[in-house]
């Protein structure tokens, strides 16, 4: 494992675990000042940008960062098809959206008002531009810049929503300003970035036709597996608030929150993973680095899985009120997936990476098809249990599935994929006696 590989990782995870403290902080105020009710309509107001992002972005991201790794393209004509694509299809986003909410608010966003639901959609071209840029230094393998835009978005909408909630105390709009502010500031700084760090800006380079085919030829095989996921992960929102009620969201969506901050390793070490992947031709150090990877992730999730289980009760008491005990239980309940999961996410970006991402894609019609099955089952009859026994049982059977097309794909055996290795302990005992001498 390379040294430098070893520092972004460290850098990736820093940022992850700043990210984690700001979003944390943004969620506690918004539940406690909004309630449960309120906290769920905010939910349903920004998933629905995010979702037609994730639906239309055709992959533009991954292959960007594929190429990226690859050389095979000058980063400025990357940037200039990249941003040429995004106004078109965020765009297309809107119109799309529009359509939406004019003809099934009723049924997908029950109890929002159609105002917020029109306006958020404006951000569209910025958001679709932050994915397709942000990838960028991710695929330079940036990760100072990469790592230091994510967070200043989240910081930017932190502050914003101190302003909105506690002086100017205007709640829900609030709340919804302040996403927007996030996502201006990230755009801003990016513009920044590619001028200092990349030496280049939007006016440079030339949209070329040929990444535009290769982005939209590799990027719609990992796009459709990526848009699988993304249904994988927020169908239970959507059905949560066609079967119930914007406060059932607000309970569920704060215990999702709260769950997925188990894949804070696994997030930062896959976030490197994939450019080191795509850029190297050893097979034998790919498999070595991913195994080993994917086995250390697998046994921290599970000891921070323990800790979740046994404290969980605490923290939603403290953190966000009597109001959200129930929260509390959906956590426990999505935790055997949560933790499964964050192998999947490692083996999900080491097979994209060696160019097969359409593995991944058959992996998630499976398990996409499962879950909606599942939740239309459950929901009706134990409410936002069932949507959380769901997805942990589906998050659980991707990852199986995953470790067995890894297995045939790279012949790693199952074993060093998910069982601690003597070389492991070894370096376990190494680290903490050094740490040990220290004191």
């Amino acid at each position: 494992m390379s040294n430098s590989f070893i520092k972004n990782t460290i850098m990736t995870l820093t940022r992850q675990i700043s990210g984690i403290l700001l979003g944390l902080l943004a969620s506690i105020i918004i539940a406690r000042s909004l309630g449960p009710e309120g906290n769920g309509l905010y939910q349903l107001i920004v998933l629905l940008p995010t979702t037609l992002m994730t639906l239309l972005n055709f992959g533009v991201g991954t292959s960007s960062v594929y190429y990226v790794g690859k050389n095979k393209y000058e980063v400025k004509d990357i940037i200039k098809t990249n941003t040429a694509s995004g106004i078109v299809l965020s765009l297309v986003s809107i119109i799309i959206g529009f359509v939406v909410v004019m003809f099934f608010s009723d049924k997908f966003f029950a109890g929002v008002p159609q105002d917020y639901l029109y306006i958020i959609l404006m951000i569209m071209p910025l958001l679709m531009l932050n994915e397709f840029y942000l990838v960028i230094f991710q695929g330079v393998q940036d990760f100072k810049s990469y790592n230091s835009l994510a967070l200043l978005r989240q910081l930017a909408a932190l502050i914003s929503l101190v302003l909105f909630i506690f002086i100017l105390q205007i709640g829900l709009a609030g709340t919804v300003i302040a996403f927007t502010i996030g996502v201006i500031t990230q755009f801003a700084v990016t513009l920044f970035l590619f001028k200092k760090s990349l030496k280049t800006n939007l006016l440079a380079g030339n949209i070329s036709k040929d990444y535009f085919k290769d982005s939209f030829s590799f990027g719609f095989k990992a796009h459709f597996s990526n848009v699988l996921s993304f249904i994988n992960y927020r169908a239970d929102i959507y059905l949560i608030s066609m079967f119930l009620n914007p406060a059932s969201v607000g309970l569920y969506g704060v215990a999702v929150s709260i769950a997925e901050r188990l894949w804070i390793v696994s997030q930062s070490i896959s976030s490197v993973l994939y450019p080191v992947i795509s850029s190297s031709n050893d097979i034998e150090s790919k498999n070595k680095l991913t195994s080993i990877i994917s086995r250390n992730v697998l046994f921290f999730s599970i000891l921070g899985g323990i800790v979740f289980y046994f404290v969980s009760d605490l923290i939603f008491r403290i953190l966000f009120g009597a109001a959200y005990d129930e929260s509390s239980d959906i956590l426990k309940m999505l935790l055997p997936g949560i933790i499964l999961f964050s192998v999947d996410r490692i083996l999900s970006n080491d097979l994209a990476g060696r160019g097969k991402p359409e593995l991944n894609m058959y992996t998630s019609i499976f398990t996409v098809v499962s879950n909606i099955i599942l939740n239309f089952v459950l929901i009706p009859k134990i409410g936002i249990a069932g949507a959380a026994v769901s997805t942990s049982v589906t998050y659980s059977l991707s990852t199986i599935i995953k470790i067995v097309l890894y297995k045939r794909e790279t012949g790693v055996a199952y074993s060093k994929l998910v069982l601690l290795q003597k070389e492991d302990i070894a370096l376990f005992k190494q680290l903490i006696n050094k740490a040990v001498k220290r004191k």
